[in-house]
């Protein structure tokens, strides 16, 4: 198994973000980190997304040990590339295509690419990528892997997009086929101070270990 599907499904959840303050993000960074989170997909979604990224690569070394960044919401090649100079640890997109698959393989990236249809998974399965994200999640329903699991058996699935930060509907997904789930809003909410949100994951981790 890739060492970071590895390191995902031990995790369960998958926190993701984007903030347009650099401080804002490192601290947020910092309290999941705290928490005991270990990977985490900041997302591409403002105009100072890759400035921001670039920073966080740069410090993570050294504050933040033992930790994988990945970049998400990346739609074209450009930003593939983008993403890849500056060093992501793997690249999520919210949709799959030929030319984004071939072009990750021809790079060496870490693609896990964003699939609704069984023939979005399937290219990713015949291209050798062990792992998609399933987005968006609520449209599909918890009983969408389950579904088409037998069919791709050796394929591991992240649902993303409209899950709740609560230990039961996280749960329903994971007994559903899932080996991880992306939280966004759910998990990283505006109103939140760091200390309050490194208490939530705390506990929230706490939990997913306990089951």
């Amino acid at each position: 198994m890739n060492p970071i599907i590895h390191i995902i499904k031990n995790q369960k959840i998958i926190p993701l973000f984007y903030n347009e303050s650099f401080e804002v993000s490192k601290n947020t960074v910092k309290a999941l980190y705290e928490a005991g989170i270990r990977v985490i997909e900041y997302t591409n979604r403002g105009i100072h997304a890759l400035e921001n990224f670039t920073k966080l690569k740069e410090i993570s070394a050294t504050e933040f040990p033992e930790f994988l960044l990945g970049i998400g919401t990346v739609k074209n090649i450009k930003e593939m590339d983008e993403y890849a100079d500056a060093k992501a640890d793997f690249i999520i997109t919210p949709v799959i295509s030929e030319e984004l698959v071939r072009h990750s393989i021809a790079k060496s990236i870490n693609l896990i690419p964003g699939c609704f249809t069984p023939s979005d998974v399937n290219l990713a399965y015949q291209n050798g990528l062990r792992l998609v994200k399933i987005f968006p999640a609520d449209a599909l329903g918890k009983n969408y892997i389950k579904s088409i699991q037998p069919v791709f058996p050796e394929m591991n699935f992240m649902p993303t997009g409209g899950i709740n930060a609560d230990i039961e509907d996280i749960t329903d997904w994971l007994n559903g086929g899932a080996i991880a789930v992306g939280l966004g809003s759910s998990l990283i909410k505006i109103d939140f101070t760091s200390e309050q949100l490194t208490e939530n994951v705390q506990n929230l981790l706490k939990q997913l270990n306990q089951n």
